[in-house]
Parts: structure tokens; C-alpha cells; sequence
């Protein structure tokens, strides 16, 4: 085997003969910091600041350059591999996806790790990608994104000899706010009778459900509950058809995502009821589809990006060590979709 001299190929952007090799100095330069905290941040230790650790990022790609994976070697370093599978009909319907991804791209490339990504169409599809990450040593930890009710992959991944790192563990503490702020949003502008509508094929709905239930017992609302499955989008209408059809319905539904608060919108409009004048509706997550909708959705918007990083942190960690910095709150956004119940329905409410 050769032991030539020439440059490490993964250490910076291909030259010209003669042009001068990028390094860490250049780096540390442009970013305004020194060395060791560019040797620091890539080498996937934490204690900078996340403006300093993004700052040094982004210099190291203007300048093209990236740690020599034979100075990791020798340091005992090496570049690590995350893998996420993502069910094909999960990954149409989250509004997070882009950001999500956007933020693990971002944390493992500040350590020189990699994520592969398989998109799959059906469980058994699922089960072959997990077995060729370990088969052929393809990735070092898996992220495992919507557990699911009586889910058998963490069992699975562990009988592979794969950690992994659950992306809804991660992001739970951010959930229940979320859940409170669109609970009380509609309480605070007059709803008595309210409503969730969320998917229930998945592990993270029993939170959802549980905190839906204590916050609108602290308030005294009535609340009802309404499970869906989100890849059948007639669920979601039939769902928000039957809460609609109760003798007292709901005048304040909240909808896990905007795909499904925009679903639940048109079977509304298909029983002639105006939103928000008859019916208020909220969504958990803020994506493209709640500005499309007529009127534009009122949301509580998570940051999926700092979501991403916090399970970018995990993996460049195989599944050890910190998330790191606490999410940014939920934020209410107040559109058109929400407002006070009618007269007569606030009447009914009494």
C-alpha cells in the first residue's frame, strides 16, 4: 500500500498546481478566532458559543477547507456517519422536514461527520436499510425520527448493534409548550369547547394527548380528542366531520400539523362554516401550507432547525453526551384562521 505525501483531498477544495493549500490558520483567520477553537469546534467538542461555533463553520466553507481525515486518524479521530431512514408518505407530510434536516446537516459538519439519508416506501423497506447500515458498516448511529406506537425499530437497532438517538426524546420538553400556548391562545380569546385532532399511529400523540387534557382542565374547557392518520387525508376530514356533527361541537380545533389543520379546514367549509367566524383552528407546526390556506393558519412554530442540531450534537456523539443549548420557546402566531367565538356560540359555551 503507498504512503505517498500528497494532499489529504478531504483537507480543502481542489488547487491549482502551485496555488497555496487553505489551512487551519486561514480558517481561524477569517473567522476571527484562534487555531485550537477551530481545532475545537471540528473536532466535535462543545464549549463555544453558537454564533462563535457557526461562525468558524462558515469560514472553513467559504474557504472550502475541512479537517484531514488523516489528522483525525491520528488524533483518534475519525470522520463519524449518522443514517436516517424516513418513510416516504411521513416525509410528504411534515412541514419540518427541510429545517430538521437543515440543522443536523449544520451540527455534524461543525465535527466533519456526514448524515446518509434513505427514503423508504413500506416497513419492510425500513427493516433492509437498518440492516445494511449495520451489514456493511455503512453509519455508526441512526437518528430515529416518529416513534410510533408499539414501535419494534429501537428493539431492532439494538439487536443490530446500531445506537441511535430518538429525535422525538430529543425535542419532547418542546412539545407540551407548544400544546399550552395553542390551548390557551383559544381560551384566552373566548373558547370553551375545544378539539385536537392528531396522528394516532404515533408514540409522541400520547404526550400530545396528555397535555391537551391537563391544560384544559386547569381552564375548565371541554375538550375532545380525535385520532387520524395523516397519510389518509380523508381521515382527517371525517374526523373533523364527526366533531363538527356533535349536538355542542367544538367552536376551536387544534391540529398537530398545518397539513392536517388544512384538511380539517375544507371539511369545515364543506359544512358552510366560515373560519374563523364559526370555527377557530390552530396547528402545531408552521410550514409553507399554513400561509397557502384562505384564511392563512394560525400556528405555534417550533425551531426545527435548532431541533436538527440538537440531534446533530447526539449522533456526532453516537447517541452519548448533550443535545447542548436549550430550544428557543415555541412562538404563537396569530393569523387569520383563529378569533372569538361567534355570539351564538359563545352563548352555547355557557
Amino acid at each position: 500500500m503507498g504512503t505517498g505525501s500528497g494532499p489529504d483531498p478531504a483537507s480543502g477544495a481542489a488547487r491549482e498546481p502551485g496555488e497555496r493549500r487553505i489551512t487551519i490558520a486561514d480558517v481561524a483567520a477569517r473567522a476571527g478566532v484562534s487555531k485550537s477553537a477551530v481545532s475545537f469546534v471540528f473536532n466535535g467538542r462543545r464549549g463555544l458559543s453558537e454564533g462563535t461555533t457557526d461562525r468558524i463553520v462558515r469560514a472553513a466553507r467559504d474557504l472550502g477547507w475541512r479537517p484531514s481525515s488523516r489528522a483525525r486518524a491520528l488524533s483518534g479521530q475519525r470522520p463519524r456517519t449518522a443514517g436516517l431512514v424516513l418513510r416516504r408518505d411521513a416525509a410528504a407530510a411534515s412541514s419540518d422536514l427541510v429545517g430538521f434536516l437543515h440543522g443536523i446537516g449544520s451540527a455534524l459538519a461543525a465535527t466533519g461527520a456526514v448524515l446518509v439519508v434513505r427514503v423508504v416506501a413500506t416497513d419492510a423497506d425500513e427493516r433492509e436499510a437498518y440492516s445494511a447500515f449495520a451489514r456493511e458498516a455503512q453509519v455508526d448511529v441512526v437518528l430515529l425520527a416518529g416513534l410510533r406506537v408499539a414501535d419494534d425499530r429501537p428493539a431492532a437497532l439494538a439487536r443490530l448493534g446500531l445506537p441511535f438517538v430518538s429525535a422525538d426524546s430529543v425535542g419532547a420538553p418542546d412539545q407540551g409548550e407548544r400544546m399550552r400556548q395553542a390551548i390557551r391562545h383559544l381560551a384566552g380569546i373566548g373558547h370553551r369547547r375545544i378539539a385536537l385532532v392528531a396522528d394516532g399511529s404515533l408514540a409522541r400523540s400520547a404526550r400530545w394527548s396528555t397535555e391537551f387534557a391537563r391544560e384544559s382542565r386547569l381552564l375548565g374547557l371541554d375538550a375532545r380528542v380525535a385520532w387520524v392518520s395523516p397519510s389518509i387525508p380523508i381521515t382527517v376530514r371525517d374526523a373533523t366531520a364527526g366533531l363538527l356533527d356533535r349536538a355542542e361541537p367544538p367552536t376551536g380545533i387544534v391540529y398537530e400539523s398545518d397539513l392536517l389543520a388544512a384538511a380539517g379546514m375544507q371539511a369545515a367549509l364543506r359544512r358552510g362554516l366560515e373560519v374563523p367566524d364559526e370555527l377557530s383552528v390552530i396547528a402545531l407546526d408552521d410550514g409553507p401550507v399554513a400561509l397557502v390556506t384562505n384564511p392563512a393558519l394560525s400556528v405555534v412554530r417550533r425551531d426545527a432547525e435548532a431541533w436538527g442540531r440538537a440531534c446533530g450534537r447526539l449522533l456526532a456523539n453516537s447517541g452519548g453526551g448533550s443535545p447542548g443549548d436549550a430550544f428557543p420557546p415555541a412562538e404563537l402566531i396569530v393569523r387569520g384562521s383563529t378569533a372569538p367565538p361567534s355570539p351564538s356560540n359563545q352563548e352555547r359555551s355557557r
